[in-house]
């Protein structure tokens, strides 16, 4: 369970195509210039790798940065136009071409918990990533409102992150 129980739960899920190999989009994910350099690209500031450490079996991402959010005024108890958020990704090498990720993203001072897992999944002619997410939020009357917020600006991220890193792959 959450820090913040899980009065309202909402589920995003999307699968992301890529014309290039899962080595390639991986090695992409977990290089932190390329992390830097999209982040900036998607409109943030005060970008910031902490960890970013590759094994032969492993990966360790972590990185905060300031997002802006145009937050409704019901909202702005708890959001702000610019919030801190930490994205931690816990990455494992399966084999045959699979990656994983167990995904946290934290908003500070923000009643929410964010988490899920990543996927890249080798089909022809690339690959597949699958992201999965779930907002959670404990607050009592409000949390829906606040969950769902939250779960559709991961939406517009993940899609404006998936065009960014299509056309940087295209690019490359």
């Amino acid at each position: 369970m959450s820090r913040w129980g899980a009065i309202a739960k909402m589920k995003v899920h999307r699968d992301h195509e890529y014309a290039h190999s899962t080595d390639t989009v991986f090695a992409l994910f977990t290089d932190a210039k390329e992390i830097e350099t999209k982040q900036e690209a998607l409109g943030a500031r005060n970008i910031r790798v902490e960890e970013c450490d590759r094994s032969d079996d492993s990966a360790v991402v972590r990185f905060i940065r300031e997002l802006p959010a145009e937050v409704p005024g019901i909202l702005s108890k708890f959001l702000q136009p610019w919030n801190t958020v930490e994205q931690s990704e816990q990455w494992r090498v399966r084999g045959g071409g699979v990656f994983e990720a167990d995904l946290t993203i934290d908003i500070a001072n923000v009643p929410v918990t964010i988490t899920g897992t990543l996927k890249l999944e080798p089909v022809d002619p690339g690959c597949i990533n699958h992201v999965r997410i779930v907002v959670n939020s404990g607050i009592p009357f409000i949390g829906k409102t606040l969950a769902d917020f939250v779960a559709k600006d991961c939406k517009r991220i993940i899609a404006d992150e998936y065009v960014f890193i299509s056309d940087r792959l295209d690019k490359a």
